[in-house]
């Protein structure tokens, strides 16, 4: 019975068993004929194009230090100070990470008044890896990108454009650019561009096939169309329609393109950046900006050590900012010089800067050169001399003043003690010339300790002068018992203007003259940077930082010859036509709208003024008409009311000059230039508040670079305007608007000027408050429940006024 039961078992181990064997049998006879066929065929052939790993075997000595670095690093972190700490590091910089990322999504999704703040907060982020500015700037969208750009935040922010190291060839990048000048065709200046830079649509390049000789090499040659085509695309990007064009074809990758081939060329760079801003004026073009990586570069030129290059990258990014509530449109040839980035609120004031003819925003508004000697006969530091207990003092003048040479002295109330002082030893001079005009210059300025007052300089020859620099070098440094006359003081000052509040700030310092602590205190410039390209901009913000500062900037000429704008348009430069396109610009980006406006002209710029605000007034348009209702002041710096005689030539010399259509405007007692200033008076009169008028007259010739002749370009008869204020100084035409420092005339009479507008919006703007409330009382008073009303309302009356009293 048992033997029955196990005999199937066995049977089913035993086929288990063979079944097995089989299999292991059959595998390694296929095993064994793969092993003889891989040795018949030698495999490693196919290995021949096979990249191997390349080794660098590296001596021991070079790479020894590495190694007890590394060792000495792990013995630090294997104490138990590192062991604790280390887990700290790790969790605070995830967290600086997770600030970041956070404020990042407030800046994105969250209400505007949380955006602008989470914005602020992200500028001021700068610790952080690069890794993790990357993976930000990734995730940062281009209303936040271009809110951060403006802002002066990390550069690290923005991601580079795409392939930018990769750099083209000149010739490439050439046809790029006729290639986006072939969009805006039927346009006849894209055309004049087309047929004249490129020769009939094609680019050429110079050969001697037509037996001319050409002296220039292709290098050359492609440099200057592509500087032909940059300045044609100033002009044609100044139109809206071709700035769509270019931008949806492609043209901000071009200029990209344009960029990498001269990033070390600041006149290409200064073209490009007019045209970029040309660009952004549009609405809807911050994403265009953003997608093409342009924000990394305009974040690159903020940084420029050009301020001509900050100033439009400035302006560019203001134009894409449509998220900030206190941001201005700025359309071409209208520079904001300040504010440079986001404001809390809006400015108190618009100061315009107009410059004349042949000028510019950054040649006009220039601070005065002064020589190191002259400086220190000023008593102010200089980077070459620097003098302690040298000054200049005077009483106020009463008709007389002058350049810093003829200064006169006021002996100090309270005797001086004496004392070892400081002073500048010269040891050479330039030239005759310098020592002619009563100044030294000397190549080398070496500071020496005199124990005994020095001898006179022999290059003075005034004994005054003499005796002045000899008992400041032995005095003590100015106190507030000292009086220092501006260096600019006028020779003649003829005040009509009787505003109460008029220079009620000023005349607690005195109109002419500042204490000699305040003007040692104020250096003639920057010694890091020298002087101002640009006062305005660098000057103002001192003394007001919440106003907004604007300089015009238009093309002039003296002849048609070299007149500038387009060939193939009939140039205008007349005053009543730029004063109109100025005007609507001006208009846009929201000047005098709800703040007072103060007008700065030099020269032919005080005639653009006028032709603005007389425009302004004359206009049905109520935000244009608002510019010249909220023009509290006007400062003309040497302005042609009635024109220059040396604007009129002889027949024969205007035949062969053929001068400018500025040029015949500014003839001396022209019609235009009389029509305007009659009407000009007249509009001001019929204005609610009569701007104050100051003007600045010439009391030197100047001499003419291209003449060498001293003349009076702007006489007395020529600038007076018979309304306001008239000052004569003792400068030349072209340093009227160049004050020498911040304690010049020019400049504390502008800041006057400036303060008394300021001062008079705000009258205005109680009186409007207190007749709001007499008006709320008033209806009050009138209605159903007015017995208990005007109750409640005088009461509150008499609370005001207590609450007043104890104030």
């Amino acid at each position: 019975m048992h033997i029955k039961q196990y005999k199937p078992k066995c049977g089913k181990i035993c086929a288990g068993t063979g079944l097995f064997s089989i299999v292991g049998v059959v595998s390694y006879e296929a095993y064994r004929t793969y092993s003889a066929l891989t040795n018949l065929v030698d495999t490693r052939v196919l290995d021949v194009d096979r990249k191997r790993p390349d080794y660098i075997y590296i001596k021991h000595h070079i790479y020894r230090q590495s190694l007890l670095e590394q060792l000495e690093q792990e013995r630090r972190d294997s104490k138990l100070v590192n062991i604790v700490v280390q887990p700290f590091g790790k969790w605070w910089k995830a967290l600086k990470h997770s600030v970041a990322w956070r404020l990042l999504r407030i800046a994105q999704a969250g209400e505007l008044a949380d955006r602008l703040k989470a914005v602020k907060q992200l500028a001021l982020i700068d610790h952080l890896k690069d890794w993790d500015f990357q993976h930000l700037a990734q995730l940062c969208d281009a209303r936040t990108a271009i809110a951060l750009a403006r802002s002066n935040c990390d550069s690290r922010w923005f991601l580079p454009p795409r392939q930018y190291g990769v750099e083209k060839e000149t010739r490439e990048v050439l046809v790029g650019v006729k290639q986006l000048i072939e969009h805006l065709v039927p346009d006849h200046c894209a055309e004049y561009v087309l047929g004249h830079t490129f020769g009939s649509h094609q680019i050429k390049e110079p050969s001697g096939d037509d037996g001319v000789h050409y002296p220039v090499n292709s290098a050359t040659f492609e440099h200057d169309q592509m500087k032909q085509a940059l300045s044609a695309l100033v002009h044609l990007t100044t139109v809206e329609e071709n700035c769509r064009k270019i931008i949806e074809a492609g043209g901000l990758l071009t200029l990209i393109e344009v960029e990498k081939l001269y990033k070390d060329d600041i006149d290409m760079k200064l073209t490009l950046s007019r045209i970029v801003a040309n660009l952004s004026v549009g609405d809807e073009r911050s994403y265009d900006f953003f997608a093409s990586g342009w924000l990394s570069i305009l974040s690159r030129w903020q940084k420029d050590i050009d301020m001509r290059m900050q100033v439009t990258t400035d302006l560019t990014l203001s134009n894409l900012d449509r998220d900030d509530p206190n941001c201005f449109t700025y359309e071409s040839n209208v520079y904001p010089l300040y504010p440079k980035s986001r404001r809390e609120k809006k400015p108190d004031v618009d100061i315009v800067f107009v410059h004349g003819l042949l000028g510019g925003v950054f040649v006009t508004w220039r601070q005065k050169d002064l020589k190191p000697q002259a400086a220190s006969l000023l008593g102010k530091k200089h980077k070459s001399v620097s003098l302690v207990s040298s000054t200049t003092c005077a009483k106020a003048p009463t008709g007389g003043g002058g350049d810093g040479s003829n200064i006169r002295t006021a002996t100090p109330t309270k005797p001086t003690s004496p004392f070892t002082n400081w002073s500048a030893k010269k040891s050479s001079y330039d030239d005759d010339r310098d020592a002619e005009e009563g100044i030294a210059s000397a190549k080398e300025e070496v500071l020496t300790l005199q124990p005994t007052p020095p001898k006179p300089h022999p290059s003075i020859s005034d004994t005054a002068t003499q005796e002045l620099i000899q008992a400041l070098q032995e005095d003590e440094p100015l106190s507030s018992d000292w009086s220092v006359v501006f260096p600019d003081i006028p020779l003649v000052a003829d005040e009509k203007y009787t505003s109460p509040a008029v220079h009620a700030k000023q005349n607690r310092e005195g109109r002419y003259s500042v204490s000699g602590e305040k003007w040692l205190q104020e250096p003639l410039g920057d010694e890091s940077v020298g002087r101002s390209f640009c006062w305005p901009m660098e000057w103002l913000p001192k003394d007001f930082p919440n106003v907004r500062v604007i300089g015009l900037n238009y093309n002039s000429s003296l002849s048609e010859w070299s007149a500038s704008g387009c060939p193939c348009e009939k140039y205008d430069g007349k005053l009543e036509k730029r004063a109109g396109e100025f005007l609507k610009k001006l208009a846009r980006s929201n000047v005098g709208q709800d703040r007072p406006v103060v007008w700065v002209g030099h020269s032919m710029g005080g005639l653009l003024i006028k032709s603005i605000m007389v425009q302004a007034a004359q206009s049905e348009d109520p935000a244009i008409r608002r510019i010249a209702e909220n023009s509290h002041a006007v400062m003309f710096l040497g302005t042609p009311h009635r024109g220059s005689a040396i604007a009129k030539l002889k027949q024969h010399t205007s035949a062969l000059v053929w001068p400018s259509v500025e040029v015949r405007e500014l003839e001396e007692n022209s019609t235009q230039l009389l029509h305007l200033n009659k009407t000009f008076l007249k509009a001001i009169a019929g204005l609610s508040k009569k701007p104050e008028i100051v003007s600045i007259c010439e009391g030197i010739p100047t001499e003419l670079t291209s003449f060498k002749v001293p003349l009076h370009i702007v006489p007395e008869s020529s600038a007076r305007i018979d309304e306001g204020d008239f000052y004569i100084t003792k400068e030349d035409h072209l340093s009227l608007s160049k004050p020498m420092c911040r304690q010049s005339f020019l400049y504390q009479r502008l800041i006057s000027v400036i303060w008394c507008a300021m001062q008079s919006a705000r009258d205005e703007t109680e009186q409007q408050h207190d007749q709001e409330k007499t008006s709320i009382g008033t209806t009050i008073s009138h209605g159903k429940t007015s017995s208990v009303f005007t109750d409640v309302y005088r009461q509150l009356r008499q609370f005001e006024k207590l609450f007043n009293i104890f104030l």
